[in-house]
């Protein structure tokens, strides 16, 4: 049986989303592996803002109970650091003791990106906070079929 990952990224904010989505179906179909993506979420009629939201949470928790492990899109989105739903994706795959894997554009340090606002800035030499840098399978990859290989690797196929 196939084992089921989770895409998790802010993919679906890009003017392509639906290319993206493809594109990590595809990868995971040629490593062995069934893709999950919030792409997959057919978005129903509803009658506000609120109520999509919620909707979308609750779709979104589900593929990733399904999933047996997850890949992270964290390149700096609209900061410094990853995606703030992204980052809780993570959070919630290792509360379940999944693996995850994880990608970005910008493998440069934290502190480099962090502007100086006087606070104290979190200088370990990785590329994000420490608690999303110690939640994935190191190394973070420069692309999506990095990560892929590497899961692969990982479940030996």
């Amino acid at each position: 049986m196939a084992q089921h990952v989770y895409l998790a990224g802010p993919d679906v904010f890009y003017p392509n989303a639906a290319e993206h989505a493809e594109h990590g179906r595809q990868l995971a179909q040629r490593y062995g592996f069934v893709a999950l993506a919030p792409m997959d979420n057919q978005l129903p009629s509803l009658p506000d803002g609120p109520s999509m939201a919620a909707w979308i949470f609750a779709k979104n928790i589900e593929l990733i109970q399904r999933a047996d492990f997850v890949i992270a899109n964290l390149s700096p989105f609209r900061g410094p650091s990853a995606d703030a739903g992204t980052i809780w994706e993570v959070g919630y795959a290792r509360g379940r003791e999944l693996p995850v894997w994880g990608y970005s554009s910008d493998a440069s340090e934290y502190r480099a990106r962090v502007v100086d606002d006087g606070l104290a800035i979190e200088d370990f030499g990785g590329y994000d906070n420490l608690m999303i840098t110690e939640s994935v399978k190191q190394p973070l990859h420069s692309s999506l079929e990095q990560a892929f290989e590497a899961a692969a690797r990982y479940f030996q196929r």
